[in-house]
């Protein structure tokens, strides 16, 4: 308790120096004659001249003119005809050229004269980069990067490498990226913060081709990122939509702040075009409109399914997904619903930029009550979704390349 008492006194005698020192260079600034040949001059303004050229010096007391508004050349002549001060200059053979020179250095030094103060631009410049913290302490804040680019200029078709690998030794590549499967760009700030978030069971080797593939492909897009493999636990059919839901509600308590962009992803899906920009535009977006399995062809306009963007701000309107839908199929549709229901409409890229390999995997088995619960959802939704989300939440893990949420979302008797 007592170092922050003397921590935040500190903090405040320091704030108090800073604002002495504004204004003594504010007074010797707008008042110049009253400090005539002050000290502080010497630190206040940048050198004048080299010191091996040759040099005028004019009267101080031209400074205190500039408040009545003359113009410079007003103010050079009234300080070559009341100047008491001596005029010295080297290397002086003609006395008209020497008058010339006069002149011409005159303006040029009473234009210097009158240049910004070094020290109030250096003052300023650190106090914007001073924070307080709670505890009374003040930190320097590091220097804000330009944007990023919003679209980085060497995207394009990309090759995917299918060959099974160990999870072990992905885990030891790409150092950039951070503990818990974080990256931010290290030379500009990310325009996109998003979320991947990947539903997930008894599908290890996939995972490790999925990291192996996307950490490069996001990392070129220049966006802030993480991924979240979002893994059920339990013994019931494997529930896609309800997995998404809890991977938004987790994946916001991870980030300071939280996400604006999430992308819900299939970890059998791999993209082949890095400009199919992991962002969330002004409508929901299907990213995964082209999959070489369906012969890149989109199977029905309506479909949601795969890879899709949404912001936060548009996945709460809609009330997440549905919680229903357990085993396969059906919980895209519903999505396309609600947001259809909301007066949104999908976004897509062209089929030649949203195409993605897919992984072999055994499917599962088809939800028999997908068809039911799709015609009630235009009256359900709004009680069906986040906000009636139930789950037990069994361990969060931050991995090197990824998040790991393990969840019962099993529903109780």
């Amino acid at each position: 308790m007592g170092a922050a008492a003397g921590g935040g006194r500190a903090a405040r005698a320091l704030r108090l120096l800073l604002l002495l020192v504004l204004a003594l260079a504010a007074v010797e600034y707008l008042f110049g004659s009253i400090l005539d040949a002050s000290p502080l001059r010497t630190y206040l303004y940048t050198p004048l001249h080299n010191a091996t050229q040759s040099t005028l010096r004019t009267s101080d007391k031209t400074s205190q003119v500039w408040p009545k508004k003359l113009t410079p050349s007003a103010t050079i002549e009234n300080s070559l005809k009341n100047s008491s001060q001596k005029i010295a200059f080297s290397n002086s053979t003609n006395k008209n050229n020497s008058s010339r020179d006069i002149s011409n250095m005159t303006r040029q030094n009473v234009s210097e004269d009158f240049s910004t103060p070094l020290l109030i631009t250096k003052i300023m410049e650190g106090i914007k980069n001073l924070v307080t913290t709670e505890d009374g302490e003040l930190k320097v804040s590091e220097p804000s990067l330009p944007l990023c680019d919003e679209m980085p200029s060497d995207l394009g078709p990309i090759s995917v490498n299918k060959t099974e690998i160990e999870l072990d030794w992905v885990e030891k590549r790409y150092p950039e990226v951070q503990v818990g499967g974080y990256y931010s760009p290290p030379n500009c700030t990310a325009r996109h913060k998003v979320a991947i978030i990947v539903p997930y069971r008894d599908r290890q080797q996939h995972l490790a081709i999925f990291l192996n593939h996307m950490h490069p492909f996001l990392m070129k897009q220049q966006i802030e990122y993480g991924i979240f493999i979002i893994e059920q636990e339990g013994t019931s059919d494997f529930n896609r939509a309800k997995l998404m839901n809890v991977g938004f509600v987790e994946s916001q308590k991870q980030k300071p702040g939280g996400w604006q962009c999430f992308i819900f992803h299939d970890i059998d899906l791999l993209p082949l075009d890095s400009r199919n920009l992991y962002s969330c535009p002004r409508q929901p977006r299907h990213m995964s409109a082209s999959i070489d399995k369906l012969k890149f062809k989109l199977p029905y306009e309506d479909i949601f399914g795969g890879v899709s963007a949404m912001t936060l701000e548009q996945f709460t309107k809609v009330n997440g997904f549905s919680n229903k839908y357990w085993g396969w199929g059906g919980e895209d549709d519903d999505m396309f619903y609600r947001i259809k229901k909301m007066n949104y409409h999908i976004a897509r890229y062209k089929m030649s930029i949203a195409r993605y390999a897919m992984l072999d995997h055994k499917k599962s088995a088809p939800n028999p009550k997908r068809y039911q619960l799709l015609s009630q959802t235009s009256k359900t939704f709004q009680k069906d979704g986040l906000s009636t989300l139930e789950y037990e939440l069994v361990r969060v893990t931050r991995r090197h390349l990824y998040t790991h949420v393990v969840t019962n979302i099993d529903e109780r008797s």
